[in-house]
């Protein structure tokens, strides 16, 4: 193959990410524009061997230089290789997604240096960068020129005023840093600049792009990189100049003292339209270079692209003053306040020292100097800001000024700041596509064919088999995944079952966030009649985003590890099997996570966990869902992907396609909620030209828009649109060739606890996975590069054998590892939730409680009565014997406080699931114990009443404070009568009021006071044989009854010595005065 030299890439800012497919919330979306379909369109052939320009397999040397640009600042997940965290360098920019895009060939097979660095200008890159790469570089990707038109200090100025002096200032500042040793870190600021302000920058940016040193910059550093492909910039803001922004200020300081008089710099109209100005002359100055340099040199020019899908700052309608995450779709530069799933939250401080003269130094540096200047000053979001352990405060910087490392600028500042004006991950993406479009037509015209453009549009594009696979099997269909409880509304099952199986084929099955560990009758029931109808029912399993997620889930037992997730994963798929046999046709792992991951980690894992499935299962259908576009990676991982998860705006106005077409409509499956029936048509219509070839739409809205099945004409209508067919089910992987899996040893059990044992062991050869063994049955199996495996599932106070076995190529397994016994504890009193209490105050509560072994559901309820008023004080019942409840008016799921809301409707029994959110509630898991901090107390609803339920994977539990079975509540038509409790009070207030055991019974007679009338009255007595109590026990006795109990009027409380203590009418009364 003809080896061919490029030129890099030459850039200073980009497009960004659209919004995230389903808020996790989960998931990520990678998604690209649909004028860079991956691989390449090629020509129509019959040959394999025909040339393909798309295919770059023989680039296998590769170089990445240039600024935070090119180093992807922010962008994903920080490298960590020599240099990368210094220099800022992250897995998402465009430089790396072209190093492991699969056009280009196995990664493993190319040298790539990566050696952009946050902060450079052309002479670092000339100097510092370039002698670093090695000769005879096929390609060399190139971004510089932002810093030495002095982007940062435009930002400074004009949008977040980190440091900005009036003239006085400057020349105290000045005098006062060489000689106060607290301006040290500051010595290399350019004073003067912090003095010019908006106005004034921007003039001197415009100067300095206008000068021939800059044009000789760039001719510098094209022509040091001898070949290299250059991009452009885009600019920052929306072109229509919307007013809409003209009073957003992104100021970062609210001033105590200097420039308390200082106007706050504001997104006004000329502002944005001098800062796009700047952007279209470096752009031509760029364009003018790579001109110069020849047709070595390519200029990638995707400016265009942001403006027509929205991405710039200020963009009509978009409100920029919101403090809160702004994770818009479409938004293509990261802000201040956007927040990725990335796990990085923009208002988090670390203590990480940034270097001086990279992005995040300078912005700091700057902090640093307003701090010293103006030690009063706060930000203007301080109430957003998360320390990562303690404050880094002012002084604190100064006491570690001498022990700082040189050129370590400490971090002041949230996180976000070290981003801002960056490109978001999306826009990456759109760059390495244009890149490689560019490779890939240089590849075209280099063998004599005529340029592929850059942009096509069919009036159709018809699905070509590549299997011979029946074209009425691939039609499009319907999947279903419908969270609706069988025994809440059988009707919807019946309907569901009822549907054509051609053209609603799937149906997910959810017991509680998968498969519990117990059968349920009424899942078995629906299950088994929809398998018999010829559908396919998947069981749910959860993945959790492979707890890498922003929000770090976590396994049942409490896990983040990635084994740990694995095996928990197994155990679901496998209880599904289990527990409901052959009628259940695949699982649904919901929640996926859609980066493939450093050396393709993740996607490897899920594509292991596919085969494992396949394996254990034949004829196992499998779907992963992200909610969100997906890279290429993901494609052969499971049958069928879910890539959209939004509502019916969203689908038409910001729809994000993956970067890849599939080889197979059935690949991709779309769900569009909140669509109104009048839509269907259209909906579907774009579903199809987007190929989705499953699809599901429903009328549903947030914070569930599955729990409800549409109407039948509604469904009816979304089957007709659908022409059918079946999913499109792949054979279970195989190992792969290679030498048989080694001996394993080693093994011990290093923790154990309840239900659960970790076991670890040493590397064997030749592993491509582990298998691990309870007894001589399997219970895991993870990957070869995972060593340790947490396994749950184990019953309390029992000793299980566990052996461990490598599994090489072609499955053929090594020798086992010795046996050894994991030993669990026995719960205590046989409790899985243990020592909970209240600790309730007027105006908030704090509720503890130790959970022993894991669940699927924890939720905390706040109850009033034993028993509802359904008609004039409705709540939530939870039973605590066969028919006996209380009446729960609060409760809290994960880390949400709902109110009940529900409303009996006439003539119904069954009270409604309906809650209103109240607000967040904090939540603290340390071990075993959750602690739960209610910002409601005993001046709205006595805390002191609770209910702990724990739900699925071990059997419900309903754990109360104080125990109801304690009461006997005689119900509301005892207590009618007029002037009842102002008897019973009055009857207890002539109790003889002392510790004395002054009331006693014999053969079973009742001993108390009364007060009523010459009828009847109110009796609080105590009865059984030979009890005996004090005028003081048996007046806090009935106060419980009342309040505590929830008996409110009449009732009974069991004591501990077996006696009762009872509120009733009596129709004797000879202990009363008066009438």
């Amino acid at each position: 193959m003809l080896e061919l030299q490029w030129c890099g890439l030459l850039a200073l800012l980009a497009v960004a990410e659209r919004g995230l497919a389903k808020p996790i919330t989960g998931g990520y979306a990678l998604g690209n524009f649909s004028s860079y379909p991956a691989p390449l369109l090629g020509r129509d052939t019959v040959d394999d061997d025909e040339f393909d320009p798309s295919d770059l397999s023989f680039i296998t040397r590769m170089a990445a230089i240039g600024d935070s640009y090119s180093a992807g600042i922010g962008a994903g997940t920080r490298l960590q290789g020599d240099g990368d965290s210094a220099c800022s360098r992250y897995d998402n920019a465009y430089p790396n997604l072209i190093h492991n895009d699969g056009r280009l060939g196995d990664p493993a097979s190319r040298t790539f240096q990566f050696r952009s660095c946050s902060g450079a200008v052309t002479d670092d890159v000339i100097n510092n960068q370039i002698p670093q790469i090695s000769g005879n570089q096929q390609v060399i990707l190139l971004s510089a020129g932002g810093n030495d038109a002095e982007l940062t200090k435009i930002l400074n100025q004009c949008v977040f005023q980190w440091a900005v002096l009036n003239a006085n200032q400057v020349d105290v500042a000045k005098a006062a840093s060489k000689l106060d040793p607290k301006f040290a870190l500051a010595s290399s600021v350019d004073w003067d600049s912090l003095g010019v302000g908006c106005a004034g920058q921007l003039a001197r940016t415009q100067s300095i792009i206008d000068g021939d040193a800059f044009s000789q910059s760039i001719d510098a550093v094209i022509s040091a990189a001898k070949a290299k492909l250059a991009s452009d910039y885009a600019k920052f803001f929306a072109e229509d100049m919307s007013s809409d922004c003209d009073n957003v200020s992104w100021s970062t300081w609210i001033y105590k003292l200097y420039n308390m008089f200082q106007p706050e710099a504001k997104l006004t109209t000329l502002n944005r339209k001098a800062m796009n100005a700047l952007v279209d002359a470096v752009n031509s100055k760029i364009s003018d270079a790579v001109e110069r340099a020849g047709n070595q040199v390519q200029f990638v020019n995707y400016d265009s692209y942001v403006g027509r899908f929205n991405g710039r700052f200020c963009e009509a309608g978009v409100d920029e003053s919101t403090k809160e995450s702004n994770t818009r779709t479409g938004l293509m530069f990261y802000e201040l306040n956007t927040m990725d799933p990335f796990g990085s939250n923009p208002w988090k401080r670390t203590q990480e020292d940034d270097l001086e003269g990279t992005f995040g130094g300078t912005v700091n540096q700057f902090a640093l100097i307003m701090q010293l200047v103006d030690p009063d000053a706060q930000l203007s979001d301080q109430s957003m800001v998360i320390q990562e352990s303690s404050a880094l405060t002012t002084s604190k910087a100064m006491s570690i000024e001498a022990t700082v490392q040189p050129r370590s600028i400490p971090n002041l500042l949230p996180d976000g700041y070290g981003r801002v004006f960056h490109p978001q991950p999306l826009l990456h993406r759109v760059i390495a596509s244009l890149v490689i479009y560019h490779m890939s037509n240089h590849n075209e015209v280099s063998h004599g064919y005529e340029e592929i453009p850059e942009e096509m549009s069919f009036d159709s594009c018809p699905y070509l088999s590549s299997n011979g696979s029946d074209s009425s099997a691939s039609g499009q269909q319907v999947a279903v995944a419908s969270y609706i409880n069988p025994l809440a509304d059988p009707s919807a099952w019946n309907r569901l079952v009822g549907y054509s199986s051609k053209k609603m084929p799937i149906l997910v099955a959810n017991v509680v966030n998968g498969p519990d560990s117990a059968v349920d009758s009424d899942w078995t029931d629906v299950i088994t009649r929809a398998a018999g109808s010829g559908k396919t029912v998947l069981g749910y399993v959860r993945t959790g985003y492979l707890g890498v997620s922003q929000q770090k889930f976590v396994t049942r037992l409490g896990s983040g590890d990635l084994a740990d997730w694995t095996a928990q994963i197994e155990e679901d798929v496998d209880m599904w099997y289990s527990l409901y046999g052959d009628k259940i046709g695949g699982i649904f792992f919901d929640e996926g996570w859609p980066e493939c991951g450093a050396n393709n980690e993740y996607v490897d894992l899920y594509k292991y966990i596919n085969a494992y499935t396949k394996r254990a299962h034949p004829g196992a259908l499998t779907i992963l869902n992200p909610g969100s576009p997906m890279a290429s990676c993901y494609e052969d991982t499971m049958d069928t992907l879910l890539t959209f998860e939004l509502d019916y705006d969203a689908y038409k106005n910001s729809y994000t396609p993956n970067d890849w077409p599939a080889k197979d409509p059935r690949k991709l499956w779309h769900i569009v909620y909140n669509v109104p029936e009048s839509a269907i048509s259209e909906v579907i219509k774009l579903s199809q030209e987007r190929g989705a070839g499953f699809i599901q739409l429903t009328d549903d809205t947030l914070p569930n828009p599955y729990d409800n099945l549409p109407s039948d004409s509604y469904v009816q209508s979304m089957l007709d649109a659908v022409d059918g067919g079946s999913p499109k089910n792949a054979e279970a992987a195989g190992w792969g060739s290679g030498p048989a899996g080694g001996p394993t040893g080693g093994l011990s059990v290093t923790k154990s606890d309840y239900s659960s044992a970790k076991l670890s062991w040493t590397a064997a050869s030749n592993a491509l996975g582990y298998h691990i063994y309870a007894g001589d049955n399997l219970v895991a199996s993870i990957p070869g590069s995972m060593t340790s495996v947490t396994i749950g599932g184990l019953q309390p106070g029992t000793s299980t054998e566990f052996h461990v076995r490598a599994v090489g190529g072609n499955g053929d397994m090594g020798f086992s590892t010795e046996r050894v016994t994991a030993s669990t504890s026995s719960l205590p009193g046989g409790k899985t939730v243990a020592n909970y209490h209240s600790l309730p105050k007027m105006g908030s509560t704090t509720i503890r409680a130790d959970i022993l072994v894991p669940f699927a559901f924890i939720r905390l309820y706040i109850w009033d009565s034993v028993g509802c008023d359904f008609d004039d004080d409705p709540g939530w019942s939870v039973n605590f014997k066969v028919d006996e409840y209380v009446c729960t008016k609060y409760m809290v799921e994960g880390t949400t406080l709902y109110k009940y809301s529900g409303v009996l409707p006439k003539g119904s029994t069954a009270p409604p699931w309906s809650w209103s959110v109240v607000g967040e509630v904090p939540l603290t898991i340390s071990g075993y114990t959750y602690t739960w901090d209610l910002p409601i107390g005993t001046q709205t609803i006595d805390t002191s009443k609770f209910v702990v339920q724990a739900q699925g994977y071990n059997p419900l539990i309903n754990a109360y404070e104080p125990s109801p079975e304690e009461y006997d509540c005689k119900g509301s038509s005892m207590c009618s009568t007029p002037d009842f409790l102002k008897w019973c009070d009055h009857a207890v207030n002539y109790f003889q009021r002392n510790d004395l055991q002054y009331y006693g019974t014999y053969d079973g007679q009742l001993t108390g006071n009364c007060w009523g009338d010459q009828t009847r009255g109110c009796g609080v007595f105590i009865q059984g044989n030979n009890c005996s109590i004090s005028g003081n026990d048996l007046w806090n006795d009935y106060q419980n009854i009342r309040k505590v109990g929830g008996c409110k009027k009449c009732g009974s409380f069991h004591r501990p010595d077996g006696c009762l203590v009872t509120i009733n009418y009596v129709y004797t009364c000879d202990n009363h005065e008066g009438a």
